[in-house]
């Protein structure tokens, strides 16, 4: 269906030009929003999050009925051909939905030593982000930290990869050595090559866990800071892959955590 006769407003050019703009982060910046794209991620988004505008087409809000969920005057009925224009992705999706960039705190956080939390030391890869972020969601970490020159979290593909996941975990941009000097009693699990076997040697039920840039792993200043360094040990150690990908290491590291340290456990472990 290219024609939009639903009772509700029809994109416009000026709307199409702004939602497709925020694929950039320049952009993103300068009009304090970000895009959520696809039917998955919008419905989570929408749980929690109140929407700019929607822009959706006719047959998604026919199957969705959303009429009664979204103000009429933020909803925006448009064509397929006009998605494509608006989408980042390959195939473009039925909706895509646009949310204030929220306001992030320049302070410090004072963090608790029993919980886990994650240090993003230099990741480039939005995909990756957003696995991160998933993975964090599952085990029950509500806050990620990522070093300034890492990508951003509103990065469509770091928000697709999330899955939703980004309305559930807080990340904040800070320098990773000014939130550990902030917290010096907080260990720092570093994954590192030469590190010990994780499933070997002590833990703690909180810390933090950093994970390093994809190609180069952690940075010099924040190998310094790590206190704990400890690797994931290659099932067959003659035959294996260079590394594994970040976001399939912090499924295993934080796994293992939670492992030692099921919910409500705070006993340290070897």
């Amino acid at each position: 269906m290219e024609e939009t006769d639903y009772p509700y407003l029809p994109v416009s050019k000026a709307k199409i030009s702004l939602v497709s703009s925020l694929e950039s982060k320049k952009f993103r910046i300068k009009e304090r929003l970000f895009a959520v794209q696809g039917t998955k991620s919008v419905e989570e988004a929408l749980k929690s999050l109140e929407p700019a505008f929607v822009c959706a087409t006719q047959q998604w809000i026919y199957s969705k009925s959303l009429s009664g969920c979204i103000q009429s005057d933020k909803l925006y009925v448009a064509t397929d051909t006009q998605m494509r224009r608006m989408s980042s992705l390959k195939t473009a999706p039925d909706v895509i939905a646009v949310f204030p960039l929220p306001e992030e705190s320049t302070d410090t956080p004072v963090l608790d030593s029993d919980k886990l939390y994650i240090i993003v030391d230099g990741i480039q890869d939005p995909g990756n982000l957003g696995t991160i972020m998933r993975t964090a969601d599952w085990f029950g970490i509500e806050d990620i930290f990522c070093s300034p020159d890492s990508v951003d979290i509103y990065n469509p593909k770091s928000i697709m990869a999330a899955m939703g996941s980004f309305t559930r975990t807080r990340v904040k941009y800070i320098d990773p050595e000014k939130l550990i000097a902030a917290n010096p009693d907080i260990p720092v699990y570093g994954t590192l090559l030469d590190g010990e076997n994780i499933y070997e040697t002590s833990l703690t039920p909180g810390g933090l866990i950093a994970l390093g840039n994809e190609g180069n792993g952690l940075t010099e200043k924040v190998k310094r800071l790590v206190t704990h360094r400890v690797k994931i040990p290659p099932y067959n150690k003659d035959r294996h892959a260079e590394s594994l990908n970040v976001g399939a290491a912090a499924a295993v590291t934080v796994s293992e955590f939670r492992r030692r340290f099921p919910l409500g456990n705070t006993t340290t472990k070897k």
